[in-house]
C-alpha cells in the first residue's frame, strides 16, 4: 500500500510540473492576448463576448486542463470502481464534462493561437527546442503545449480518483479489520485472565477449607 501511495505522489508531482510548464508555454506563445490585444473583444459566440485575456485564460488554458482532469476522473472510475448507481452517475458526468471541456479548450486555443503558427497568413520558421532542436511550429504548438496541458490534468484526475476510490477504501477496510481483531483479542485476553484468576482463587480457598475441615 505504501508503494501505491508513493506512485500516486510521484504522478501528482509530474502533473504539477507538466501543468506549470504548459502554462508557461501558453503564456509565452499567447503573449499578445496579455499585452497589446488584452482588451480586444473576443466573441465566444453571438451572446458571450469578453476581453481576449479572459477568453484565452478561462476558455482556452483552464478548460483544456479541466478537460484532461475530467477525463482522468472518468477513466479511473470506469476501470477501478465498483459500478454502483452513484459511481455510474459520476462516470457519466465526468465523461461528458471531459468531452465538452476538452473540445472547448482545443477549439479556443486553435482559434486564438492561429497568430502563432500561421503568422500573417505565412508559415513561420521552426521553433528551436533544447535537446529536440528545430521543431515544426505546429508540432511545437500541439505536442509541446496542448498535449502537456491536457495530460497534466489527466494525470492529476487519475491519481486523485484512484486514491479516493481504491487506496483510501482499502486503508479504511484494513484499519477496520485491524481494530476489530485487536478488540476481539483484548476482549478474549480479559476473559481468559478473569477465568484464570477466579479459578486459582477458588481452588486455593477450597483447598484451605478442606484442610481446615479435615483437621477439625
Amino acid at each position: 500500500m505504501r508503494g501505491k501511495q508513493i506512485a500516486i505522489a510521484l504522478i501528482l508531482t509530474l502533473s504539477v510540473v507538466l501543468l506549470c510548464y504548459s502554462l508557461y508555454i501558453g503564456v509565452m506563445i499567447g503573449a499578445d492576448w496579455f499585452g497589446k490585444d488584452a482588451e480586444f473583444q473576443w466573441h465566444m459566440n453571438n451572446y458571450i463576448v469578453m476581453d481576449a485575456k479572459y477568453a484565452y485564460s478561462i476558455f482556452g488554458l483552464a478548460t483544456m486542463a479541466i478537460g484532461g482532469l475530467a477525463t482522468g476522473l472518468a477513466m479511473a472510475a470506469f476501470f477501478t470502481v465498483t459500478k454502483t448507481k452513484k459511481h455510474l452517475i459520476m462516470l457519466v458526468t465526468a465523461f461528458f464534462v471531459a468531452i465538452a471541456m476538452s473540445g472547448l479548450g482545443f477549439n479556443t486555443l486553435d482559434f486564438m493561437l492561429g497568430c502563432f503558427y500561421w503568422t500573417n497568413m505565412t508559415y513561420p520558421p521552426p521553433v528551436q527546442v533544447p535537446v529536440f532542436g528545430a521543431v515544426d511550429v505546429w508540432n511545437f504548438y500541439f505536442f509541446f503545449f496542448v498535449v502537456p496541458l491536457w495530460f497534466s490534468g489527466f494525470l492529476m484526475g487519475s491519481a486523485a480518483s484512484y486514491y479516493a476510490f481504491v487506496v483510501q477504501p482499502k486503508q479504511a477496510a484494513a484499519a477496520y479489520i485491524a481494530n476489530r481483531k485487536l478488540g476481539n483479542l483484548i476482549a478474549h485476553s480479559a476473559m481468559h485472565k478473569d477465568y484464570l484468576a477466579e479459578s486459582k482463587a477458588f481452588s486455593v480457598t477450597r483447598k484451605i477449607r478442606e484442610n481446615f475441615e479435615n483437621t477439625n
